[in-house]
């Protein structure tokens, strides 16, 4: 394939933040409205592609776009189903009748979390509403395009302050004076660094990657381990932190019940684009750096 161009459809929220971040000039980055400096007027659940200026140049579609809150689509799973189901399997059909590659961001939730560190090829059972309407658009594009991708995404995490990733909103919390933050301790799942992404997703492009691609680190990490690298790490900079409450994912009341270890083996990802992902500390490190400049 010569010369590849990316439409992201949906690149305000958090992984397509990371887009803008790092831009190319052939790209296109929609949202719902247009509010942002290079960011084109595009709304998803009604929108049509052909309607965009530059279309014709597009080689990859990424459908970033979704309702990610659990519990919001089992309060809500017809509303959620539409957005989460019929619309990114509307745009998959207009990708194919335009000759654009659809990639899908699916999630480490269409497994049910009795075993972990889960492949491509285990077969997926969603026990959430949030999983199930993942897993069907997944198979959907799977049938309708051979070409397409599905990126499925572990725990994604960043630097920003305000993006309510895990370590972010453990540092906030941390130093917003909170005494005590409960953890789970039973509740594992793999990392995936948000600004490795772009890149990620334009090696797959040029390698011509399709069917199901695991992201992440490869690793199976327990949420309290993780915390308990945050907040030594936070006291070692001198920030006072709260005390750790120890309690299992059953103990914790959620709408449904949480898969307890969804963590991905990513040895496809490794092979294909040969990235490196950053360790637990690495990350740590960047996200109190970015805390403190932005005090």
């Amino acid at each position: 394939m010569g010369t590849m161009s990316l439409l992201v459809v949906g690149a305000t929220g958090f992984i397509g933040s990371a887009f803008r971040r790092t831009p190319h000039s052939s790209d296109i980055y929609t949202s719902r409205t247009a509010d942002l400096e290079g960011v084109v007027a595009f709304d998803p659940m009604s929108g049509n592609l052909q309607s965009l200026a530059r279309l014709a140049g597009v080689t990859h579609a990424l459908l970033l776009f979704a309702e990610r809150e659990p519990d919001a689509c089992v309060r809500a799973p017809r509303a959620t189903w539409r957005v989460n189901v019929e619309a990114p399997c509307r745009l998959i059909d207009q990708c194919c009748e335009a000759g654009i590659i659809p990639i899908f961001a699916s999630s480490e939730l269409v497994f049910d979390g009795d075993d972990g560190m889960y492949t491509e090829s285990h077969t997926p059972h969603p026990v959430l509403e949030y999983g199930r309407q993942k897993l069907a658009t997944e198979q959907y594009l799977l049938k309708t395009c051979p070409d397409g991708l599905v990126l499925r995404f572990p725990k994604s995490v960043g630097r920003q302050p305000n993006d309510k990733s895990i370590f972010t909103t453990w540092v906030r919390q941390s130093r917003s004076g909170v005494d005590v933050l409960k953890c789970a301790y039973d509740q594992k799942f793999s990392l995936q660094w948000v600004e490795d992404v772009p890149n990620i997703v334009r090696t797959v492009m040029r390698t011509g990657t399709s069917g199901i691609l695991h992201l992440g680190d490869g690793l199976r990490h327990s949420r309290l381990e993780l915390l308990e690298a945050l907040l030594s790490a936070l006291k070692a900079s001198g920030i006072d932190v709260p005390r750790v409450r120890r309690v299992s994912i059953r103990e914790l009341v959620f709408p449904e019940v949480r898969p307890k270890d969804v963590s991905l083996d990513s040895s496809r990802l490794r092979e294909i684009t040969k990235i490196t992902a950053p360790s637990v500390p690495e990350i740590v490190r960047a996200v109190i750096r970015q805390a403190i400049l932005h005090t």
